[in-house]
């Protein structure tokens, strides 16, 4: 093909979405989500790479051993990233069919999504831009936008985001943030229009915790249950929810997430919804991995709601055999 031909077919598939297969796969008994930033994963040759090789095997580690059916990636970097990413999947005996990388504004910090099938439509949005302070700004790494479906008509929207960061910014970076997360539920609105009842999953970094300005941007959490994003907040296995650690100010917080549609919520495994344990997380990279498993198959949200409390789920204690239990954060008392 001349390079020429070349160039027009990619100017193409970032105008119009591609569609990727015809036919439907299937429905497996469960379909596995994991969502997990790499922490600027370069070439290894690159004057950009701030991992070192031991850190980029931690992080073929991790994804190998969760071993997820879809994944999304964000901080992945330019070049032949995700070939050498792939190759240490491999050599783990774990292998994507499919991959598409969301060429958004940044070129280092790219969103990209793997899956062992096929989707039957990739629409990543790639130039989406809002209006802040007079200036014309686009969302800096796009969204990636993937749609799977199974043979019993059960069909996935599968939204990844990875929103600005707080490094500060003329423009200030919570309202770009803000913006951000609100083009983001755009997309979702654009999607319940059509599918009023439609099977949605968000996953990504959103660089906010749970209780700011563009995480309930993404939520909608004034409107009606059915219009609302619901924040599913895994836990690991000691019943921690945070994501990331920031050693400089050695603050762990939860700003990493998974949203998921109204119309989703009784389809989610909550059993399986877990930050999946690493002993070498922090080499791998800064954030910890999401997982999610759910059904492909359409059922009543109404009963999962019990689950939720202002549209995230609810923070549910460990319960301890012993009666003895403390009220408050240092006074300990003892039930009558």
């Amino acid at each position: 093909m001349k390079r020429g031909s070349a160039k027009f077919i990619f100017l193409l598939a970032t105008v119009f979405p591609i569609v990727v297969q015809a036919q439907i796969k299937l429905k497996p008994e469960s379909v596995s989500i994991l969502a997990y930033n790499l922490y600027n994963y370069n070439p290894s040759e690159s004057s950009y790479q701030l991992k070192s090789s031991v850190s980029r095997q931690a992080t073929a580690n991790v994804i190998a051993q969760i071993d997820a059916d879809i994944v999304l990636l964000s901080e992945l970097g330019h070049g032949d990233s995700l070939d050498e990413l792939l190759k240490d999947l491999a050599e783990r005996q774990v292998h994507y069919t499919f991959k598409s990388i969301v060429e958004g504004p940044d070129s280092l910090r790219r969103l990209c999504i793997l899956a062992k099938f096929p989707p039957v439509k990739v629409d990543h949005r790639t130039r989406v831009k809002f209006k802040l302070k007079s200036e014309e700004v686009f969302v800096s790494r796009g969204f990636a936008y993937c749609i799977f479906e199974w043979q019993n008509s059960y069909k996935l929207h599968f939204i990844g985001a990875h929103l600005k960061s707080k490094i500060p910014t003329p423009l200030g970076q919570t309202d770009m943030r803000r913006y951000e997360a609100r083009q983001l539920h755009y997309l979702v609105d654009e999607i319940l229009k059509k599918e009023p009842e439609a099977n949605i999953i968000v996953a990504g970094d959103m660089n906010d915790t749970f209780d700011s300005s563009p995480i309930k941007e993404i939520q909608y959490r004034r409107y009606k249950a059915e219009k609302r994003l619901y924040d599913l907040r895994p836990y690991d296995k000691s019943h921690a929810s945070w994501t990331h650690y920031y050693d400089k100010s050695d603050e762990y917080s939860r700003i990493d997430y998974f949203f998921s549609s109204y119309a989703m919520l009784s389809e989610i495994n909550y059993d399986t919804l877990v930050i999946p344990h690493s002993p070498h997380w922090f080499i791998a990279s800064d954030h910890r991995p999401m997982l999610l498993s759910f059904t492909p198959e359409n059922k009543d949200p109404k009963p999962a709601l019990k689950l939720f409390e202002n549209a995230t789920r609810k923070n549910i204690k460990p319960q301890y055999q012993n009666k003895e239990h403390f009220e408050g954060p240092r006074k300990a008392s003892k039930e009558k």
